[in-house]
């Protein structure tokens, strides 16, 4: 009896290490191994198509003196900031309205995430078109509306990046929304009848209930979105390809260009870097929050 207990021990063991070499094997060759290879290019002074030579930490050095990367950086903060806090409003005030049980709420919750089936890239297309200064339709009425949009909004300095961010609302409330129905799903409910006894209003149960308990889910949704924005390329290269001239250009057009149009491969591997460490540290700034009890997070 001991025996077979320790060979279906044993068992069970080589079932998981069976599983778990797969997934193992795909963290190093597609995860692990890129961003080591990144991470020493970064020191070489590589041009695609020539020799690697060595030259230390000289590509981070040159990070500080290029404008135009720091210009990215600044124009990539705007865009998250204004999407991700838009979202997340809107996110919120959709995702209440749909917290009720019925049939149509089912039919609803299904139609609302329709704009995230569309990959970026096609959903930048479509709205160029939409967009376009002579026969977007959005264009048009806005005219019709007596609405100046100069030469057309994504041609227009002062509100391509209004544009763009519009376009990144439109394709990622949906899942801000959700996230948040997911947690206004999974709150008590004694809270409330408590709170309905003593007489507190709608708002009231809203401002001292919902949002204290919604705090950690809160954190999750703005960690996931503001990292995800912090990889905004698609949509942006298919509408604007980060013109007129670097109105829209975020960090990872900069690199793009770095890298795939100047072909200065280790320099362009030092940007990516930088915005990997932001990624990083946004990250860690985030699960400090979420596990902080003084901001309610979790215990």
């Amino acid at each position: 009896m001991r025996t077979l207990q320790k060979r279906l021990r044993f068992d069970g063991k080589n079932s998981l290490i069976m599983f778990l070499i797969p997934i193992t094997l795909y963290m190093i060759l597609f995860f692990l191994y890129p961003i080591a290879y990144e991470i020493y290019i970064s020191f070489f002074d590589y041009d695609l198509g020539s020799p690697k030579e060595f030259i230390g930490l000289q590509n981070y050095m040159m990070i500080g003196k290029d404008d135009q990367f720091i210009g990215s950086l600044v124009t990539t903060a705007i865009f998250i900031t204004s999407s991700v806090l838009c979202e997340f409003v809107l996110g919120l005030c959709i995702a209440i309205l749909l917290n009720k049980e019925s049939r149509a709420m089912d039919f609803i919750r299904t139609v609302i995430l329709i704009p995230t089936v569309f990959t970026p890239l096609v959903a930048g297309l479509v709205w160029k078109a939409l967009y376009h200064p002579d026969l977007g339709i959005i264009s048009y009425y806005l005219r019709q509306l007596g609405i100046d949009i100069g030469r057309g909004l994504t041609v227009e300095r002062s509100t391509a990046l209004f544009a763009v961010i519009i376009v990144d609302i439109w394709e990622w409330t949906p899942m801000m929304v959700i996230i948040l129905l997911a947690g206004l799903k999974s709150l008590p409910v004694e809270p409330y009848e408590a709170g309905r006894i003593d007489g507190a209003s709608k708002w009231h149960l809203f401002r001292y209930i919902t949002v204290p308990l919604l705090r950690p889910t809160f954190t999750v949704a703005l960690l996931i979105r503001t990292l995800d924005g912090l990889k905004v390329f698609d949509i942006i290269f298919a509408i604007t390809r980060g013109g007129p001239g670097t109105a829209t250009t975020v960090s990872n057009l900069r690199i793009y260009e770095v890298g795939m149009q100047n072909m200065e491969i280790g320099y362009a591997s030092a940007l990516s870097n930088v915005i990997l460490l932001i990624g990083i540290v946004t990250g860690i700034l985030f699960i400090k929050i979420l596990y902080s009890k003084k901001y309610g997070g979790i215990r």
